[in-house]
């Protein structure tokens, strides 16, 4: 990406690197590990987040408090930083959460959204990488792995928030001239993640069973869903931001219940209790899988950490830290 000039008010040029970037959500699980790979790859890095002190902030970044719904801040924002490349990751990530309150996911996913795009636009930025959900956008779909060509069907708030975003996206970057990559990742899990919320079984899981505390299971277990490595997930958003332009599912293409999850799980934390089965949540699908095939077509990607090795290095992350 060469570098560019961008005209100020006064008729002046300042440049803007293609190396500097803005990562929104950058105090976040994904968002904190991205500003670390681009910051090891030589990329000058600005976070935003509504809450930066949720994470250590990495030596030579700033992080700025900022909310994506407040149009004022984030013309602030843009304005100070001038990104090249925008990684937008600030999202509302709970299906249940949504499902309780639609509302607000609308107004972070989509006009948080929406109103980033506009401050992106006006900055001069000359691309973005949007992190939209691949494990929520088709539902429960009849045929697994579900591609990029199959229709989304959202059976969430979630879900639909980030379709409706992509859509806007699309529009708002095309008429602005920014080219817009779109990722649609799986489960995103690793060290790092928060076992405090409703997201992240995986680090949910793993720190019950360190602690030897309960664990409980929404439905039956039964339920599949494709397990991504969160480093995986950053080196997609790197080629997605330096690579043509294009929307693409990321994931394993594999698929794990939740029951065989808890077994290797329990089996790497040395936890010997059962399950608790609990009612399934509003908005939870029976089985998801995605195909990886335009990615690797596309950007030359391919998921390189392996279930159990990415379960390993994420259960050794939490046993240090309990």
């Amino acid at each position: 990406m060469p570098d560019t000039n961008t005209p100020d008010a006064d008729g002046s040029n300042s440049a803007t690197s293609s190396r500097r970037v803005l990562v929104t959500g950058a105090a976040g699980f994904v968002g904190s590990h991205l500003v670390q790979r681009l910051l090891r790859d030589g990329y000058e890095v600005t976070g935003l987040d509504i809450d930066p002190g949720r994470r250590p902030t990495p030596e030579g970044v700033e992080v700025i408090a900022a909310d994506i719904r407040d149009e004022a801040a984030l013309a602030r924002a843009f304005a100070a930083v001038r990104p090249h490349t925008v990684f937008h990751l600030a999202a509302q990530i709970s299906v249940p959460a949504s499902m309780r309150d639609p509302i607000a996911d609308i107004e972070a996913n989509v006009i948080g959204t929406v109103r980033l795009a506009q401050a992106a636009v006006a900055a001069g930025a000359q691309r973005l990488v949007f992190f939209s959900t691949g494990g929520a956008l088709y539902g429960d779909p009849e045929v697994v792995p579900v591609d990029e060509s199959m229709e989304p069907a959202p059976a969430s708030v979630y879900g639909a928030s980030k379709l409706a975003a992509e859509r806007y996206l699309e529009l708002i970057c095309g008429a602005g001239g920014v080219k817009c990559s779109v990722l649609r990742p799986a489960n995103v899990y690793g060290p790092g993640q928060d076992p405090e919320g409703e997201a992240g079984v995986i680090a949910i899981f793993a720190r019950q069973m360190l602690r030897n505390e309960p664990v409980t299971i929404f439905g039956d277990g039964s339920q599949v869903r494709d397990y991504v490595f969160v480093e995986d997930v950053t080196d997609a958003a790197l080629l997605a931001a330096t690579g043509d332009p294009a929307t693409c599912l990321i994931g394993r293409g594999e698929g794990t219940s939740t029951l065989d999850l808890y077994r290797r799980l329990a089996s790497l934390c040395g936890y010997e209790r059962e399950p608790l089965f609990a009612d399934e949540r509003p908005g939870d699908i029976a089985r998801i899988t995605v195909s990886t095939a335009l990615a690797r077509e596309t950007w030359g990607w391919a998921p390189r950490v392996t279930l159990d090795d990415g379960l390993a290095a994420t259960v050794e992350w939490f046993r240090e830290r309990d």
